[in-house]
């Protein structure tokens, strides 16, 4: 298991005894003890912290064990952003959409299930600090399930509660997507008909942005350049699924909110859409990520890159 999920144990339970307080010197032995962490670990977990600087060393003896620190401005932001999604429904519910499929793909044998068990020793047991729960676990999979991403081993010995998992031809696609569950699934959706727009005497086919319009009597033209609407669309909205789960202080998650209600009302003039995606790249590019956040920030950060260079 990665430091990671231990650090944001910590960070949550020098939240609840510094009160929010940036001030408050703790002890690291007692916020260890708060957030059930064996002492073992807070060498690995402070050192963690000070390299993201969410702590800062206060006391360090001779040999070199940290024993006081506070929280740093920065490490209670992320606190209060850890305990805000970590206490969301919704975001755990997105979590375990996101997460399942890819973790079945990776544990299943070829034509075997992975063992769910197995699911509970693995970092994605944990979320924001916290321990998901098997009713957590087990209505995700229900719902992957209705949504043709999962097949369930529901054996005689397991009855209705499923033992191992594994992805359907669907759920490998979305695996090898990169991409967060909600964008893809959108993405699967079968393209809208051709629209042809009557203008004067025109006959266009398709969206004309620009100087495309061609003018004069009883003209027919079909655009074959501009933005796709439909892969700005998908675009946007993965932009706004991955948005909330970013490490972002609220001035810069407003100005990313901002950003990406620009790019989707002027996207389909090619020189905005990249003005708008430069910017949207300069403020992701101050989060701090995670490995749960990094592939869908790649990923989106590809699709603008095709759409606009």
């Amino acid at each position: 298991m990665t430091i990671e999920p231990y650090a944001d144990q910590f960070l949550l339970a020098a939240l609840d005894i510094s009160g929010g307080d940036v001030q408050e010197i703790l002890g690291t032995d007692q916020v260890m003890h708060a957030a059930q962490l064996a002492t073992v670990q807070t060498g690995a977990i402070i050192s963690w912290l000070l390299s993201q600087r969410y702590v800062k060393d206060e006391l360090t003896q001779a040999n070199g064990v940290t024993k006081l620190i506070r929280l740093t401005v920065s490490g209670l932001e992320h606190a209060y952003l850890l305990r805000r999604r970590s206490e969301s429904r919704v975001e755990r519910e997105q979590y375990l959409h996101n997460t399942l499929v890819r973790w079945a793909h990776e544990h299943a044998p070829a034509g075997g299930w992975a063992q769910l068990q197995l699911f509970a020793a693995d970092d994605k047991w944990w979320f924001c600090g916290t321990e998901v729960t098997w009713d957590e676990v087990f209505a995700a999979i229900d719902y992957l399930e209705v949504k043709g991403l999962l097949r369930a081993d529901r054996g005689p010995t397991s009855g209705p509660v499923a033992a191992g998992i594994a992805p359907t031809p669907l759920g490998t696609d979305f695996a090898h997507s990169h991409q967060l569950l909600g964008s893809f699934m959108n993405s699967q959706q079968p393209p809208g008909a051709s629209v042809t727009n009557y203008i004067s005497s025109n006959v266009v086919h398709g969206a004309v942005s620009g100087g495309n319009m061609a003018t004069g009597g009883n003209n027919t033209q079909t655009s074959s350049t501009g933005i796709d609407a439909d892969a700005l669309a998908a675009l946007v909205a993965q932009l706004r699924e991955m948005a909330p789960n970013l490490d972002l202080s609220e001035d810069d998650a407003q100005d990313l909110a901002d950003e990406i209600d620009t790019l989707e009302r002027e996207g389909t003039e090619p020189g905005r859409g990249a003005r708008a995606m430069r910017s949207i790249r300069r403020i992701m590019g101050q989060a701090a990520l995670t490995a749960a956040t990094e592939q869908g920030v790649v990923a989106a950060l590809g699709a603008g890159a095709a759409l606009f260079g």
